[in-house]
């Protein structure tokens, strides 16, 4: 199952603008028996971003090898807008994780 054409869609419109920007990323266990605790904050200025050729997952570069990939075909991807930042919200329902980048200055 592909992410839909205006997942994608919207990744090509909304992230351009992002690249060198700070990120700040949690990543957060939802499964039943995950222990419970604050995900950490990890920050990182966005290097570049680019979709795997089998459109599973985004990878959000830190520089020319480091990455955290969000899996976009077992979920919904949202982007809001948020006092000073751009958020992204994506939800991995098979891994079961959430994910949450803010992106600002």
């Amino acid at each position: 199952m592909n992410p839909s054409k205006q997942t994608i869609a919207e990744l090509h419109q909304e992230l351009p603008a992002l690249v060198d920007k700070k990120m700040g990323i949690l990543i957060q266990d939802l499964a039943d028996n995950a222990e419970p605790h604050s995900p950490a904050l990890l920050e990182r200025q966005l290097a570049k971003w680019e979709i795997t050729e089998d459109e599973e997952h985004l990878r959000l570069y830190f520089n020319p090898c480091q990455f955290v990939a969000i899996p976009i075909q077992n979920g919904p991807v949202v982007f809001s807008q948020e006092d000073d930042c751009i958020r992204m919200v994506a939800r991995d329902n098979r891994g079961q994780l959430a994910y949450r980048i803010s992106f600002g200055n």
